[in-house]
């Protein structure tokens, strides 16, 4: 530690030299609507250039002279302007929206140079415009998917959202909304995302190399920001598919100083369900349904300091109502998210830039059941619900066009109420497993330094972080570090360490076919997870090609288990750390890919090769055994065929295939009793619900899927109206040749293992109208 500080010392002395200088900062920021633009590149001359941060602010200190200012970003025009730097200047950048087609490989260039330390296998940035266009499962666009042909991350089961990252689970990913953590990502059971494409400005994706800017999970980092609201004029997004309606609107409360941007999606699977069960004149009825709802407003105060306030709620909501027989049974399981931040953009000085935010974040899951009849009343309420309130700071100081020292820190309480079960009837009010609440504290803290000199990149920081919980504190120090070597153009060659620490653990039952996973927290007897990464690879750019290659391996500490079978509802009120084993993983392979970049085609092929491994004491016999997303081979195709693009349409043909050796999976072969979840069992022969068995399993993944593969094509055609109104049609075909590939297997009475599939070759249509 006292090394590092010396070298942060040192470090800090570099630009402390005689000769005279100025500052240029400002913004850089969409000509149209004033969003600003992270990762954009602000550059002098060759050798002197510097990226705008996640606000879109930066900062360059420059000898005194005359300069050709650029400022770059994909997507835009380039802005140049002429300078004559005679003292601190403030230069805010205007950029128009049009591609030119002769700089994209320069400026995919200049943003590596001058922002990233990292390969394009270790850090992701897709464009949303790409994201759009890209074949999609009835008709629903989805970030997450998307990313999911990219190598090193897969999806959990077949056209899931949940997805895991060189060998980790999927709850190993922070995945960050404005900044607040979001603990449930999914909708209609796993099979769509909670993220709205029409509200999302820009994202980001860690899988190696994570800066210490970033902490509490083991694997990667998915950071998703908000649209601000246009401050020119109102704008306005309508699309429909056949999963569900989208509605988004933004517009200036003052021009050029304030504006809002509101967001709605609906599904749209209740409506039909609900005539159909009206005209045969149904018993009853039975539904489901999901929303997201996104809102943010932003206000400049003046040249320094700027607020945002965004929140995001979301809900499924799956619900049943029966009247048979003189008894009335109703059911209804919802899960859902409320976010919200309060963020403050405060400029220090020229070099110095500020970001304080206070957030608060909640996920919860809630189970109600009721059985009425003339007789007897019984009802069921089961909860799980965690909650999570932080303040934290992070500052940026441009000290040199070479050197950037970025520290902050998080305090954080946390509250965990796993499983709270109450029952009443005419005779009992029971109530179980309120002792498992629980609540936690954590502070951290983290320095980086980003320097940039000659032939290399480096970002070397260190974060620390204090978790308390009952009478328990640990403590942790996470160092990171990811160097780049360019020794000439075109060519690159990375290495980067991680270490990362995480206190909560995430509960899935195999046994329940539901949403019912349960987030824990550390406590006195089960330690945080730790992880340790090392990955190096080399990259190579041409003019049209860009072709990677990078190793990794991955050590994983005190990772759980939760026992597949075991109940989270006991009728024996036991706590849920009375049934986990406690272990380690491993993870490692080589990723392999080659890009397209510039061309009417353009797009990806990757290889992964890959191991994923688990050891716990009690499992097994102790020995090593494959985690169940152990995916050795891994083949993926994306890409986009540009057909037409001028003033008026746009024609494209995008397209994506994914070949991956199958899960593991579970057999069953032990068979005990416990409480199912109303609703979540099958209740055969008349057995009570509290008297079936339910399944456990002494042989871990014991069954390998088969090889899964699929084909998707998508068609979309934009028409642009000179009033600047534009309509989109988005026609896909999923599993273009009806590959039936397994998404479950089962035992039937007889001991014979029989296969689930669900999808088959599926065609949607979707349409997107902006205003």
């Amino acid at each position: 530690m006292k090394k590092f500080v010396l070298f942060l010392l040192l470090a800090i002395s570099f630009p402390a030299y005689a000769q005279k200088k100025a500052i240029i900062n400002g913004y850089a920021e969409s000509a149209s609507d004033k969003e600003r633009l992270t990762g954009a590149t602000v550059i002098a001359d060759p050798d002197l250039g510097v990226a705008t941060n996640n606000y879109g602010f930066y900062s360059l200190t420059l000898p005194l002279g005359t300069y050709k200012l650029s400022c770059r970003f994909v997507g835009y025009k380039t802005i140049i302007k002429q300078i004559d730097l005679k003292n601190d200047t403030t230069i805010n950048f205007q950029l128009p929206t049009g591609i030119e087609l002769e700089e994209i490989e320069v400026k995919a260039k200049r943003t590596d140079e001058v922002s990233s330390q990292l390969s394009s296998l270790s850090f992701l940035n897709p464009a949303m415009e790409e994201i759009d266009r890209m074949p999609v499962i009835l008709g629903e666009r989805d970030v997450l998917k998307t990313l999911q042909f990219q190598p090193g991350i897969k999806s959990a089961r077949e056209s899931s959202a949940g997805f895991n990252v060189r060998g980790g689970s999927n709850d190993q990913n922070l995945i960050l909304l404005d900044g607040v953590p979001v603990y449930n990502v999914n909708h209609l059971f796993g099979f769509f995302s909670v993220f709205n494409s029409d509200a999302i400005k820009s994202v980001s994706m860690y899988k190696g190399g994570i800066p210490a800017r970033y902490g509490g999970r083991l694997s990667s980092v998915l950071d998703i920001s908000m649209k601000e609201g246009n401050m020119q004029e109102p704008r306005g997004v309508f699309s429909i598919s056949p999963v569900s309606a989208r509605m988004t609107y933004e517009a200036p409360i003052k021009k050029d100083t304030a504006a809002f941007i509101v967001s709605l999606r609906r599904t749209l699977l209740d409506i039909p369900m609900f005539l159909y069960q009206a005209a045969i004149e149904r018993d009853g009825n039975y539904g489901y349904y999901f929303y997201d709802f996104n809102a943010k407003t932003n206000w400049i105060i003046n040249n320094r300091n700027r607020v945002y306030l965004s929140v995001y709620s979301g809900k499924d909501s799956q619900y049943s109502n029966d009247n048979r027989d003189g008894t009335n049974s109703k059911f209804r399981y919802n899960w859902g998210n409320v976010t919200s931040v309060f963020r403050w953009n405060h400029i220090f000085s020229p070099k110095l830039f500020s970001n304080i935010s206070a957030y608060y974040s909640r996920y919860q899951l809630e189970n109600l059941g009721s059985t009425k009849s003339a007789k007897q009343k019984v009802v069921f309420h089961a909860t799980s619900e965690m909650q999570d309130l932080a303040l934290k700071a992070d500052f940026d100081w441009y000290l040199s066009p070479s050197y950037t020292l970025r520290f902050g820190g998080k305090a954080s309480r946390m509250a965990f109420a796993p499983n709270i079960v109450q029952m009443k009837g005419d005779d009992a009010d029971i109530t179980l497993n309120e002792e498992q609440k629980n609540n936690s504290f954590h502070v951290e803290s983290f320095v980086e330094n980003n320097l940039k000199t000659g032939i290399f990149s480096l970002n070397l920081g260190v974060r620390g972080v204090t978790y308390i919980t009952g009478k328990k504190t640990y403590s942790y120090l996470e160092p990171r570090a990811a160097l780049r070597v360019q020794p000439h153009t075109g060519f690159s060659a990375t290495i980067s360490y991680t270490k990362m620490t995480q206190f909560i653990h995430l509960l899935s039952n195999s046994s329940l076919g539901m949403p019912t996973d349960l987030w824990v927290a550390s406590t006195d007897e089960v330690k945080p997870q730790e992880s340790r990464q090392i990955s190096a690879g080399i990259e190579q750019r041409f003019s049209k090609y860009v072709f990677g290659v990078e190793t990794y391996y991955k050590w994983m500490h005190d990772v759980i288990r939760f026992e597949e079978g075991a109940v989270f509802l006991s009728s024996q009120d036991t706590k849920w750390h009375k049934n986990i084993s406690v272990g380690q993983g491993r993870a490692y392979g080589a990723e392999f890919m080659v890009k397209k970049v510039q061309g009417k085609l353009t797009g990806m092929l990757s290889y992964t090769l890959a191991w994923s491994e688990r050891q716990f004491n009690e499992v097994n016999q102790g020995r090593w055994f494959p985690h169940k997303y152990d995916r050795r081979h891994d083949i993926s195709l994306l890409g986009e065929y540009r057909i037409l693009n001028n003033k008026h349409r746009e024609k494209s043909i995008s397209f994506g295939f994914t070949l991956q050796s199958g899960n593991n999976l579970s057999m069953p072969d032990v068979e005990y009793e416990g409480i199912y979840l109303p609703g979540a069992s099958e209740n055969t022969h008349g057995v009570p619900d509290w008297q079936q068995s339910k399944q456990s399993y002494d042989n871990p993944n014991n069954l390998k899927m088969p090889v899964f593969h699929h084909l998707d094509l998508g068609y979309n055609l934009k028409r642009k109206k000179q009033d600047g109104k534009t309509y989109t049609w988005s026609f896909s075909v999923y599993n273009v040749y009806n590959r039936m590939n397994p998404w479950y297997y089962y035992k039937n009475p007889g001991g014979q293992v029989k296969q689930i599939s669900i999808f088959p070759v599926i065609p949607s249509v979707g349409f997107k109208y902006t205003f």
